[in-house]
């Protein structure tokens, strides 16, 4: 996330709107992690990393500051004892950049760094504006991934945050109209604008050298290819995923192939593969799993010849209605721009509709007869696939975002 969404973003900012702009990049980074292998210090052990990425900003003009927090990472699904001790040990550190550095405007992602800044920008002598950039509900996120229940007191105390947050921010950023909608509705006094998860379009794009190389050494010449790209389980339910595969096997036979593209562990796996082989679908046969680094996840997904989204449901109480569109994740955008159609599940209505309504993708339908839906299919595969890159070129280029962060910058700056 941090090299093709924060690191692209400031650079291309820098680079094609960087007048008058001064960027420093805040970086809260756990001091120390504690893991099954032992503890590690982050400053050690990525000493040249870090170094590295510092003298690659400040030779575009762009500042590094890496803050040392004593949160370990694994730790961060914080209930409100862990939101004060995260809050007392940055702040002060947060509350001197924005002295030292004059800062009038704090671009913040997601809900622990923006509820930081916010807190010093409320204590600094000067006036400081603050984008929070929303990215995922944390509330609704803490009951999808099993880490509190919806009207826990946990989750109460979150909305409670949240509310005050939006109330408080100069500018909210949504990543989906349907997040925009839901922050309104709850928050009729927030500043909202939706800026969708942009892709990279020369990075991301279809290359038939490149998909014929990486079908090869995949030894899957021959076969039609559905991928997943992303971690598995919580947002992405494996039973879901699964139940989408089953299907896609069932329209295309034995030519067909799931191709998953996951940095997740065996541990984290383990319920999706159990799935798939509960339904006869072996591993090295029928599917595989591939932990590509993300410079090379352009390079796979150029094999595939069709993608799957699946999400789980976002629910913002005990007796609400489930919704699983408050979020277009990454992953929407880069399928696009591969021109890779869309499968989605059943279950997920919204994002359904807006699959459908862009005209680059179905709903994996099994109430339909597997050949009558390989027709329908295979007859408006071409026509999907255009209105993939259409949809990437128009709705989700990186340009897009660089300009209005831009001038969000200047216009609070100002």
């Amino acid at each position: 996330i941090f090299e093709n969404r924060v690191k692209k973003l400031l650079l291309k900012i820098k680079r094609e709107h960087g007048e008058g702009l001064e960027l420093t990049l805040v970086v809260l980074l756990p001091w120390i992690e504690l893991t099954r292998r032992g503890p590690y210090s982050n400053f050690k052990r990525y000493k040249n990393e870090l170094d590295s990425l510092r003298q690659e900003l400040f030779r575009e003009g762009i500042r590094l500051v890496a803050v040392r927090t004593l949160f370990p990472s694994a730790f961060f699904n914080m209930k409100a004892p862990g939101l004060a001790w995260f809050s007392l040990i940055t702040l002060p550190v947060v509350w001197y950049l924005i002295l030292t550095r004059r800062a009038q405007v704090i671009h913040c992602r997601y809900y622990y760094a923006s509820f930081v800044a916010l807190l010093a920008a409320r204590l600094s002598p000067q006036r400081v504006k603050v984008i929070f950039d929303v990215r995922s509900l944390l509330p609704e996120q803490g009951v999808v991934n099993g880490d509190w229940s919806a009207g826990s007191f946990t989750f109460r105390f979150w909305k409670a945050v949240e509310r005050w947050m939006f109330k408080s921010a100069d500018l909210s950023v949504a990543v989906s109209p349907a997040m925009a909608s839901r922050i309104k509705e709850e928050n009729p006094q927030a500043l909202v604008e939706t800026i969708p998860n942009f892709v990279d379009i020369d990075a991301f794009k279809p290359d038939p050298v490149k998909r014929d190389q990486s079908r090869r050494e995949l030894n899957i010449e021959k076969r039609r290819v559905l991928v997943f790209s992303g971690t598995v389980g919580k947002r992405y339910p494996a039973g879901r995923i699964a139940e989408a595969v089953q299907i896609f096997f069932r329209i295309f036979g034995q030519e067909s192939f799931f191709l998953l593209l996951s940095p997740s562990d065996e541990k984290r796996l383990a319920p999706l593969a159990d799935a798939l082989a509960s339904r006869g679908l072996k591993r090295g046969e029928s599917w595989v799993c591939l932990k590509a680094p993300p410079e090379e996840v352009p390079f796979y997904l150029n094999a595939a010849d069709w993608a799957l989204l699946v999400l789980a449901d976002y629910l913002s109480g005990e007796t609400a209605t489930p919704r699983d569109d408050y979020v277009f994740p990454i992953k929407f955008a880069e399928y696009l721009a591969l021109g890779l159609p869309i499968f989605t599940h059943p279950s997920n209505r919204g994002m359904r509709e807006i699959i459908q309504s862009y005209g680059v993708g179905t709903v994996l339908d099994n109430s339909l007869p597997p050949e009558k839906l390989r027709v329908a299919l295979e007859q408006n595969e071409a026509q999907m696939r255009e209105h993939c890159l259409e949809t990437a070129r128009n709705d989700f280029p990186e340009s897009r975002s660089v300009i209005r962060y831009s001038e969000h910058y200047i216009e609070l700056a100002a």
